[in-house]
């Protein structure tokens, strides 16, 4: 099975939107799928319809008890995929955790069962450096970058690189798996300037499916719903199932 960190050290890149498509269009073709949220803003727990004031147990009770695994705080959805949920509560919880023992290493402790029981585990990271994120990139065998196709989002690359460059000290094989150009734009030539300076920097890492901007992809999150179930012939779901496919042939 493979554990996928989807995280990016900048906000508005498709984060959250690209770990809840990903992994139901993985689950949709039959693959099992955990999606984890280690976000304080709780967006992934929302965009798949749950409230986050109403769920009883969360990542950081996962957090605290790591050896319990994730199966005590884990949700069934309506889109074949399983979820660990956050909630908002979460935003005043990394000071405590911080100074726990082992802090690095609870996600990565956590999941011990759970590789055995998913294909794929997709983790949704905080924007910003922290406990949940370090946590993150130490339980990932791979990152995977939703990179926006704007000049600022590709200035945040080497933020993202140095900082899994450190987390290599506990995860030594920690790397940039996969990186999705995102937003793309193919009316605007700045766009096309810039995902070509990503594919010319980067690579065979950077995926051939680009995903498209999209206003479905924007609406489907505050809908509760992924975007293969609230616009299934959108340009954004077809972008995603493409991806899906080629993660599937990269990590298969």
């Amino acid at each position: 099975m493979t554990v996928l960190t989807i995280a990016i050290q900048k906000g508005g890149t498709g984060k959250t939107t690209t770990a809840l498509s990903l992994g139901v269009e993985l689950a949709q073709m039959g693959r099992r799928v955990l999606l984890i949220d280690i976000d304080p803003q709780s967006n992934l727990t929302q965009a798949v319809g749950h409230d986050p004031t109403q769920v009883e147990h969360s990542i950081y009770e996962v957090l605290l008890n790591p050896t319990y695994g994730p199966g005590f705080a884990t949700l069934a959805t309506s889109y074949g995929v399983d979820l660990v949920p956050a909630t908002l509560s979460l935003a005043g919880a990394e000071l405590s955790l911080a100074g726990r023992f082992g802090r690095e290493l609870m996600l990565r402790t956590a999941l011990t069962e759970a590789r055995r029981e998913y294909d794929y585990i997709l983790i949704d990271s905080p924007p910003s450096l922290g406990v949940f994120t370090v946590n993150a990139l130490t339980a990932a065998d791979a990152v995977i970058v939703p990179l926006q196709a704007h000049i600022f989002a590709l200035k945040a690359m080497p933020q993202l690189e140095e900082t899994i460059a450190i987390v290599r000290q506990l995860n030594p094989m920690l790397a940039i798996g996969g990186i999705a150009v995102t937003m793309v734009d193919r009316r605007t030539s700045v766009n096309l300037v810039v995902e070509e300076t990503i594919r010319q920097q980067y690579g065979d890492i950077v995926f051939q499916t680009t995903i498209p901007f999209n206003v479905k992809l924007v609406e489907a999150p505050a809908s509760g719903q992924p975007i293969s179930i609230y616009a299934g012939d959108s340009s954004g779901a077809r972008a995603y199932r493409d991806l899906a496919q080629e993660v599937a042939a990269r990590y298969e």
